[in-house]
């Protein structure tokens, strides 16, 4: 667990036990809250098991959102990534794209996130393609992000759980969250848990959640092909040799040890959607593309699944009380970013849960934004360029 910080007496109740929530719990519980971690499996579900698991702050608007994804990375870099160590990585990110608006893209992103004091540098397209010789065609740039790596959020996340279970401050309870309220969390089977405070970490099903309450949390719409949709595949490649997360115009990929490569094929997710199923010519599609870039003919697609991003309305993270008041009872974390933000904002909730300052960092991220007359919907682009989530 982090580090302790003054004691708590509250009972938290924390609905949805993905990365987020079960980061969250573990940081509550370091404070010396009570938790109930509520969700409707207990396994890896949702977001967390769909996720590319990239650590990174590359792709980020506004600036705000780019810095808050920047101190999400020193926490993974300090003490978070420290008790994780065998699950984390940092080889870095590297890009290798030719066709024009990509090459345009990548040449614009380094030089505005240099101009941000985030380390981006363009390298030779020999050097950054020599385990790669099929990324290299004429007209390819190359650059690289030290800063970024990649991670196993299953075992983590597993990690995190047996911590929680040998603290005896928190409880799982395995039913379906379907309404909240001041007093706690009703539950499917006509349970109910009583709490002092509620925090919505459930992914796409907090929108339903905070509205139960009486709040507006909207989130990206279910529509197929739109941006909260997207495939991810594991293909097996023995000794594949690729130690990084790579980006090209047709695939990006990362290790997922040493015989097996997790792989997006951003421009395919246009046909993804909820009804989605199993599509032989898209297992094919990742296998070709796979083989191209390493020069082999051996690569197999193991699985093919469809993830649903979870991404509030406006593209940003929401973090903090549904009614913008300290001592609320319904506080929300919701994010796109929660691989690389679930430590930072799990410290940073958790304190202000304990009666600490609000965050400077969460101004902008609050979900009072969404209130009648708040900001609206921005919409947000689906992501097809290399670099892009």
């Amino acid at each position: 667990m982090t580090a302790a910080g003054p004691a708590s007496s509250l009972h938290v109740a924390v609905v949805g036990a993905g990365f987020v929530g079960t980061t969250l719990a573990d940081a509550l519980v370091a404070r010396g809250c009570r938790v109930t971690l509520v969700d409707q499996s207990g396994d890896v579900a949702g977001a967390t098991s769909t996720t590319f698991a990239w650590l990174n702050s590359h792709r980020k608007r506004p600036e705000s959102y780019q810095a808050l994804n920047r101190r999400g990375l020193d926490v993974w870099r300090g003490r978070f990534g420290d008790r994780h160590a065998a699950h984390v990585t940092w080889g870095g990110h590297a890009v290798i794209v030719a066709r024009a608006e990509h090459v345009e893209t990548l040449r614009e992103r380094v030089v505005h996130l240099r101009s941000l004091g985030y380390p981006a540098s363009f390298v030779p397209v020999a050097g950054a393609a020599e385990r790669v010789p099929g990324a290299v065609s004429p007209g390819a740039i190359a650059a690289e992000f030290p800063l970024e790596g990649h991670c196993d959020p299953g075992p983590i996340r597993a990690s995190l759980l047996a911590g929680l279970a040998a603290s005896g401050a928190c409880t799982v309870v395995t039913d379906a969250a379907v309404a909240v309220d001041g007093a706690g969390v009703a539950l499917r089977s006509g349970g109910r848990v009583d709490a002092d405070r509620v925090v919505l970490a459930a992914g796409n099903g907090s929108e339903a959640l905070a509205a139960s309450a009486g709040f507006r949390l909207p989130l990206v719409g279910p529509q197929a092909g739109g941006a909260a949709w997207g495939f991810l595949a594991r293909i097996v490649v023995p000794s594949h040799g690729i130690d990084r997360v790579l980006s090209t115009d047709d695939v990006n990929i990362r290790p997922d040890g040493p015989d097996a490569l997790v792989a997006q094929c951003l421009d395919l997710d246009r046909a993804a959607g909820p009804d989605h199923q199993h599509d032989p010519e898209i297992a094919a599609a990742f296998a070709s593309r796979v083989m191209h870039l390493l020069q082999r003919d051996d690569a197999t697609v193991a699985s093919v699944r469809v993830g649903h991003r979870v991404i509030p309305a406006d593209g940003q993270t929401v973090a903090g009380p549904l009614d913008g008041t300290p001592d609320a009872r319904t506080w929300a974390v919701v994010t796109h970013s929660g691989i690389t933000l679930a430590p930072l904002l799990a410290e940073l909730i958790a304190g202000e849960l304990c009666g600490g300052e609000p965050s400077p960092l969460l101004d902008g991220f609050r979900p009072g934004r969404f209130a009648a007359g708040g900001r609206q919907s921005e919409g947000v682009a689906p992501a097809r360029r290399p670099g892009e989530q």
